[in-house]
């Protein structure tokens, strides 16, 4: 029995002399093991057959069945051998049409020891060469076996997020044999919830095991009822685009993969389902809509599948009054963190209650502009040490994925609250204090007159030391500072889309003449001036 790293050779003679003289040189000690010897062609093929070895010496003219004969027949049975052929000098043209044939070499009588071992040691070397060719290839053939489902998940994120016809994508998908049908697909978006705050404790090998059994569970769970590409999009989320179910809906199985994940690890997720498409060139339709559907996991607390379907489709989203901005910023400048805490929890209560739900999109940038504003105010007023750790701490949990609305809302709170008792503590002094509880109560007012004496009476402080003391710490008048508010107040109301009479008694002004008197000394143009320069195409003269 040989291995296959040996090199085996074996010698069909019909003259017994030279065979046992091939028979009895040392092949062993040229790396080539002897594997046999026959007296004539025929015995000699059998021997061939069965020990199939790497070089074969043979005579040209033997009994009962010549060499060109069984060289042929060797051919025919296509396993790699180099036969190196004996002749005489009569033979030579026929010792030719042998290598012609495929022979590796030949050696004419007489010949030498040295002779025969110098061709079997080229023949040797010469099949070395092969097999290391052979074991390259063969090394490269499993390399791309064992890289192809990475190639195939490398392909499909490519697929979900370009626009591909089906005659581009033909060739790469058959070389990659992918096993889906090259119709009809959804796309499912998965993401695993609160995983970065969670991962965070955890090693590399742990992460890397978490995310390998859910991916795991999420191709058994799709795979019971249609076939399916599952890859790994960011760290904590994944992708499957599947072929439409079989007896299941796309939500009867996204909801099957939330229990499982749920069931057999430590951990839940989110899942978004797009709309059914037909052809490849529309995955990246439904992958968009899978990712919109995952967005609205803002309002849950993560465990369960939305479908596109489920939520609201309009491409516009009414604005807040960015009124809330102004009171929660005058709280923290005041150093009141329990009216900031208030104003956030107005907010709150109008973004869980209002019809159709807003954009998750929409709410997160809003957040982050009250936040941004926030730690503009805070530099301004607290010095950086102190205030640095607060707003780094804010920014290392806004950088977590799968975040909920409640989540995002505590943090904006804890950011306000923290910061307002630094600004409490650092840089506001009594007076400032008293004239920011006056511009809280102002705030409110904005509808009607309100004189410098009933100000001052609100806060506890005579009518003269008050005014005096608002333009030190406001820079401005009293009455200067309110036809400013009421001027951004009326500002924003016009680009809602509030009729100018409207606005004008909103904002304290009973005549609209003197309202647009008013607002043009301030911004240089009338009301409906200004709603026109901000809705160039609006009919001429809408919302008089």
């Amino acid at each position: 029995m040989y291995t296959h790293e040996q090199i085996t050779l074996c010698t069909i003679d019909d003259i017994k002399s030279v065979v046992d003289g091939l028979t009895a040189i040392d092949w062993a000690e040229h790396g080539i093991a002897f594997a046999g010897a026959a007296a004539n062609g025929e015995d000699g093929l059998e021997l061939v057959k069965r020990t199939r070895p790497d070089i074969i010496i043979t005579d040209i003219r033997m009994p009962r069945m010549d060499g060109l004969t069984m060289l042929r027949a060797i051919l025919e049975l296509s396993f790699s051998c180099k036969v190196i052929l004996i002749s005489g000098y009569a033979d030579f043209d026929y010792a030719k049409q042998a290598v012609q044939l495929g022979a590796f070499d030949f050696v004419v009588k007489p010949f030498t020891e040295e002779d025969i071992t110098e061709a079997a040691l080229r023949a040797k070397e010469e099949i070395g060469r092969e097999r290391s060719r052979l074991l390259g290839v063969r090394e490269l053939e499993l390399k791309v076996r064992e890289s192809m489902p990475v190639l195939i998940q490398e392909y499909f994120a490519l697929l979900v997020n370009h626009r591909t016809p089906w005659e581009l994508a033909a060739k790469r998908w058959d070389y990659l044999k992918v096993d889906l049908e090259h119709r009809g697909f959804v796309v499912l978006l998965l993401e695993i919830d609160r995983f970065q705050e969670r991962a965070a404790r955890l090693s590399v090998h742990d992460v890397e095991l978490i995310r390998f059994t859910m991916q795991n569970i999420t191709e058994e769970t799709i795979r019971e009822q249609a076939r399916a590409i599952v890859f790994r999009s960011k760290d904590n989320r994944f992708v499957a685009v599947m072929n439409d179910p079989g007896t299941a809906t796309v939500e009867q199985i996204a909801e099957s993969c939330c229990r499982n994940i749920a069931q057999y690890t430590k951990f839940t997720a989110s899942i978004g389902t797009g709309r059914r498409v037909e052809h490849i060139s529309e995955l990246p339709d439904s992958y968009r809509q899978a990712k919109r559907a995952l967005a609205y996991h803002l309002f849950t607390e993560g465990n369960a599948a939305i479908g596109y379907d489920e939520i609201p489709q309009s491409d516009k989203q009414a604005p807040f009054s960015l009124e809330h901005k102004d009171e929660l910023l005058l709280a923290l400048r005041s150093g009141n963190g329990e009216r900031a805490s208030a104003v956030l929890s107005d907010i709150a209560v109008t973004l869980h209650t209002v019809k159709p739900r807003p954009n998750p999109d929409y709410l997160l940038s809003f957040y982050e502009e009250l936040a941004a504003s926030a730690i503009r105010t805070f530099y301004e007023l607290v010095p950086y040490p102190d205030i640095q750790p607060v707003v780094q701490r804010f920014k290392t949990m806004r950088t977590e994925l799968g975040l909920t609305l409640s989540g995002l809302e505590q943090q904006v709170a804890d950011l306000c609250r923290d910061g307002a008792e630094l600004v409490r503590k650092n840089s506001l002094s009594e007076g400032q204090a008293v004239i920011y509880k006056s511009l809280d109560y102002l705030k409110g007012q904005l509808h009607r007159e309100v004189t410098v004496a009933e100000c001052a009476a609100h806060v506890h402080l005579s009518a003269s030391y008050f005014s005096s003391l608002f333009k030190k710490v406001t820079g401005m008048t009293l009455t200067q500072y309110v036809t400013g508010e009421r001027i951004q107040k009326a500002k924003a109301m016009l680009v809602s889309g509030v009729p100018v009479q409207d606005v004008a008694s909103a904002v304290g002004y009973e005549e609209r003449r003197y309202f647009s008197d008013m607002f043009k000394k301030m911004t240089g143009m009338t009301p409906s001036e200004f709603r026109a320069s901000l809705h160039p195409d609006g009919p001429e003269g809408a919302k008089q």
